[in-house]
């Protein structure tokens, strides 16, 4: 079964979710299946999450009404909202990851040992050549599988952590900014400073049915990666008005839902769809057609024939969209909270520039702002708070 970019899909991943596989879902996710059977355990629904078509709030009121609350399942989705919250809580870890990549980057990959085995699926070691074949070719991994190729990536290969979550972003359907460079840092042993993930040959044909049995790891290297300081940061939000006058809403291509728009009590003037060019990060053929279509079937559903919208593409156009704000003499700029990743980047460019000429309002959904108040500690710390925040969802 392959991730198709519509609704209707969405709705079946649910149905299968709620009525079958979450009963079970604490004893089998863990378990790796293939080809048709991939989803056999798991919802499958992350690419959809991932660009704002199903957030994680609306899949936990789903949940909820169903009367199949796994706690493990409802774990697992606190855990994205967590990684994001973390994140914005410590900004400086992403500004820290771009640096790195880069000067990583700039130094010659075919100068890093096994980096281009490992990328091409020619290391010898069975399970992780499938998963760069099934990645490349799919967009997807399960969660248990993901731990094992970055700890192979690291621990085994000894290939820098920064380029194994690059290369996740670009081919992974349901590429998450926080999900995964959080992921990446935590099985280096940086997320929890010490504490590493190394994968063992008994844990992969366990989890896998045996589907590698015989294959062999290579030595265990003793990689000593670097602590980094966090530096702690207050998140900067809007909260919503009753009111606001002369209006332009923005609805971002990675954020693709309309629940802050249908919140509003306020006539909107404009409706702005923002797009945008990510041309210094290559993603793959697969990704690059699955938000493009996922793309034209939120404008198909949601958009075409009820509101009349603009379209503009950033950074290329940058002064076009100024140019429009002035011309339309727009006084405020309403849209969903951006998190952070290369698309805030972009954006907080022309925010800045526009600043001085209009008020700008980033508003952030309640669920998620309290759910981000308790995620600046470990994700343990976190869980307890767990119940209080489904409360508020009730």
């Amino acid at each position: 079964m392959n991730i198709q970019p519509d609704y209707d899909q969405i709705e079946i991943l649910l149905d299968k979710l709620i009525n079958f596989k979450i009963n079970d879902y604490d004893k089998l996710r863990n378990y790796v299946y293939y080809e048709k059977n991939r989803f056999k355990n798991i919802s499958g629904l992350s690419a959809f999450i991932s660009r704002g078509f199903l957030r994680e709030k609306t899949l936990l009121k789903r949940v909820i009404r169903s009367g199949n609350k796994n706690e493990k399942f409802i774990q697992e989705i606190f855990w994205r909202v967590y990684w994001q919250g973390w994140l914005e809580s410590y900004v400086n870890i992403w500004e820290k990851y771009k640096k790195d990549i880069s000067l990583i980057e700039n130094n010659k990959l075919n100068k890093i040992p096994n980096y281009q085995d490992a990328i091409n699926g020619n290391t010898s070691i069975q399970p992780f050549d499938e998963w760069v074949k099934i990645l490349k070719n799919d967009g997807y991994l399960h969660n248990h599988e993901r731990m094992w190729f970055s700890s192979i990536w690291i621990h085994y290969l000894e290939i820098p952590w920064q380029l194994g979550c690059k290369f996740f972003y670009e081919n992974l359907l349901d590429a998450d900014v926080a999900s995964n460079l959080l992921s990446w840092r935590w099985v280096a042993g940086l997320q929890t400073y010490g504490k590493k993930y190394i994968a063992t040959e008994s844990n992969i044909n366990k989890y896998t049915y045996n589907r590698y049995l015989g294959f062999k790891l290579p030595k265990v290297k003793d990689i000593v990666i670097k602590n980094e300081d966090k530096i702690i940061n207050s998140i900067t939000a809007s909260k919503l008005e009753k009111k606001y006058q002369n209006c332009a809403f923005l609805i971002m291509e990675n954020d693709l839902n309309l629940d802050l728009f249908n919140k509003l009590k306020c006539n909107i003037d404009f409706f702005i769809i923002i797009k945008f060019n990510l041309g210094f990060v290559q993603k793959s053929e697969n990704v690059v057609k699955f938000q493009k279509n996922l793309f034209k079937e939120f404008i198909k559903k949601e958009i075409d024939k009820k509101i009349k919208y603009f379209v503009f593409e950033l950074p290329n156009e940058n002064s076009a969209i100024y140019s429009f704000i002035k011309k339309n003499n727009i006084a405020n700029l309403l849209y969903n909270y951006t998190r952070v990743g290369y698309e805030k980047d972009i954006l907080d460019k022309l925010l800045f520039k526009l600043k001085d000429d209009i008020l700008i309002h980033n508003i952030l959904d309640d669920f998620y702002y309290e759910s981000w108040q308790f995620c600046k500690k470990g994700f343990f710390k976190f869980k307890e708070k767990i119940p209080i925040l489904l409360s508020k969802l009730n």
